[in-house]
């Protein structure tokens, strides 16, 4: 999966409300999907606006029959749409 995109998101935007024993036993977390598509938009976006990916601050949409978004503060994502799997979050096409 790619989620790698989402591992900058604090602990308050990836904990869910349950207990945090069964969340840690379990791995129980956001992760956030579609990681490559939002690198490519945020650096693309950068391009454009002759700036850093670091000073870049948005919310950017990953709209298809797969879809998500994610806020993006300093170049980094900071929240997601999606959570444990991809079934959680906005209303797509093919879920």
């Amino acid at each position: 999966f790619d989620t790698a995109f989402h591992s900058s998101m604090p602990p308050e935007s990836y904990t869910y409300a349950i207990p945090l024993d069964l969340a840690k036993r379990h791995k129980i977390r956001r992760y956030g999907f579609h990681g490559t598509s939002y690198c490519y938009v945020l650096a693309q976006t950068a391009q454009r606006l002759g700036k850093r990916t670091a000073d870049i601050n948005a919310i950017i949409c990953h709209l298809g029959n797969g879809t998500s978004m994610a806020c993006v503060e300093k170049g980094k994502c900071i929240d997601t749409s999606m959570g444990l799997t991809p079934l959680e979050g906005l209303v797509m096409g093919t879920r």
